[in-house]
């Protein structure tokens, strides 16, 4: 505690004493600290599509009440909130450092979390702005269940066809799931290189030349459609051995396995001693009501003469058979016809292209966020797109790394009572069964479904009970006026409920097929035998 309160006062006091500064290498900054003007910048789409609501203010539970970010509020949305820069961003033979911070503060289950960077282009609407819009780099997480990673994708134009094609970075970095902010690296360098840092620590480091899917260049040469293996070729490395033939002594019908001629039965092999005997320390309850609740058995035990295994039936045991041979076949040798594997042969590439630097993106106008969540306050903080890594590092150290350290704090000591809470041993059971309502209540919150599946759990046990049909009475015929009665049917005895039942002396049943009476003896009462229970 100690600890956190030092953090806290720290990070108070580097939060008044220094305040980052944009330079003249800063592209584009957002620290949310100017509401009036971030709220004018940040527009949402007008597309009916993208219906969440974005909120900026604080954290849910905040390190700085003044820290603001841009949170997405609803669960189950689609957003698209865009802010447009003043001036295009190139990056040719500059270094392109692109950086946000990122926190799921109720958990994650299925929701983007990535950023996208717009291309320049006339028609570029910031209230129009749908999934089609084109990008240049779309950057950062993305989480759905057990598939999560960190995208960084190119939208790169074809120089003959003129189409634009998503390149994808072939790893899948992991994203960080919990409920403490992150900060989220992309660095772009003119030698065609890249890294992608979380929490300044590089999680990739990878080629614009071969470290995408598909590729930023075609191959210079590709497969003659045209050509097809000849009808004589031989891709058979091996053959049978000819003229080959199996082995006189050779015997297919030879077990696996048999018995071990040298084993012989233990002397004090016990037969016929059961596993399970009845427990001799136990004893008939003196409440116990053999008419009521049957005849008493005492539970089972494991039996004492047999905890060495030498009990039941003895069985020989096996080995491998030395005179086993399996089924035979003729040997393997070198096919001498052999030509090797066949390929198709090269010829030029029609679609062939060199691009010798596609770490050049198209000019970029906006940043934007275009996502659909399943997750409820997903907080977005602190971006910077500069040419400078030094300035990045500045804002990182400056704006995040205290907080985080606190985020980290709390979160353990909330991690440690929440433990607590699921163990009903450490506390009031009362407290125990909020927590986990509560919790059910936050996962079912981000996925409606599980309030479906609870309301049909309680629902169903309550019209099977209604809708169950019932068992018709039989009408009973007197031997002295031929009136009819009602008998009461005997019913089995159970160890919830205990019914007494009464017969009328010596009835007669009534049969709807036939005029003939028959007597019918009453019957004692039957009940259920006790279950043997083994401790």
């Amino acid at each position: 505690m100690n600890k956190l309160i030092i953090l806290l006062i720290l990070s108070i006091i580097i939060g008044v004493c220094i305040s980052f500064k944009p330079s003249k290498d800063t592209l584009f900054f957002e620290d949310f600290q100017d509401l009036s003007k971030s709220s004018s910048k940040w527009i949402r789409s007008s597309n009916q599509e993208y219906s969440g609501v974005f909120e900026l203010k604080a954290a849910n539970d905040p390190i700085d009440e003044n820290d603001n970010g841009l949170v997405l509020t609803q669960a189950g949305k689609r957003y698209a909130v865009t802010y447009q820069l003043s001036h295009s961003i190139d990056n040719s033979n500059k270094e392109l450092i692109v950086q946000y911070e990122l926190q799921f503060q109720e958990g994650v289950t299925c929701s983007g979390g990535y950023i996208k960077l717009y291309t320049d282009r006339e028609d570029f609407n910031v209230e129009g702005v749908d999934s089609n819009t084109p990008y240049s780099i779309m950057f950062g997480a993305d989480v759905c269940g057990s598939n999560d990673r960190i995208h960084f994708i190119v939208r790169h134009r074809n120089p003959i066809t003129n189409v634009h094609e998503e390149k994808l970075i072939t790893a899948k970095p992991s994203v960080k799931k919990d409920r403490v902010s992150h900060i989220y690296t992309l660095i772009i360098r003119p030698d065609n290189t890249f890294t992608i840092k979380v929490d300044d620590e590089s999680v990739l480091d990878g080629s614009f030349h071969d470290s995408f899917t598909p590729a930023f260049n075609p191959p210079k040469e590709i497969d003659d459609p045209t050509d097809s293996k000849p009808s004589d070729w031989v891709d058979d490395a091996e053959i049978p051995e000819p003229g080959a033939t199996k082995p006189d002594d050779w015997d297919e019908d030879q077990p696996l396995r048999i018995n071990d001629p040298q084993a012989v039965k233990p002397s004090d092999w016990l037969d016929n001693e059961p596993l399970l005997i009845a427990d001799p320390a136990e004893s008939q309850p003196s409440e116990w009501n053999e008419e009521d609740d049957g005849e008493w058995e005492a539970p089972l035990i494991e039996n004492p003469k047999c905890t060495s295994g030498q009990c039941g039936e003895w069985v020989i045991p096996t080995i491998a058979n030395p005179l086993y041979k399996g089924k035979w076949s003729a040997p393997m040798v070198a096919n001498p016809l052999y030509k090797g594997e066949w390929k198709p042969k090269q010829i030029p590439n029609p679609s062939y292209f060199n691009v010798e630097n596609p770490y050049i993106v198209d000019p970029i106008i906006a940043v934007g966020i275009e996502v659909l969540t399943n997750t409820r306050d997903i907080l977005f903080d602190n971006f910077i797109i500069t040419h400078s890594q030094e300035e990045a590092q500045q804002l990182l150290q400056e704006n995040w790394k205290e907080k985080h350290s606190i985020q980290k704090e709390r979160q353990a000591a909330k991690d440690a009572e929440d433990a607590k809470k699921l163990d009903p041993s450490q506390g009031d059971i009362f407290e125990t069964i909020k927590f986990y309502l509560t919790l059910f209540q936050t996962e079912a919150n981000q996925n409606p479904l599980l309030y479906l599946v609870a309301f049909s759990s309680l629902l169903l046990p309550i019209v099977f009970c209604f809708t169950r049909s019932k068992k018709p009475s039989k009408k009973v015929k007197s031997d002295d006026d031929n009136s009819t009665t009602t008998t009461a049917a005997t019913t089995t005895t159970t160890s919830v409920i205990k019914e007494s039942v009464s017969v009328q002396d010596k009835p007669t049943i009534e049969s709807e097929e036939s005029d003939d009476d028959d007597d019918e003896t009453t019957k004692k009462p039957t009940v259920t035998k006790r279950t043997n229970k083994v401790k």
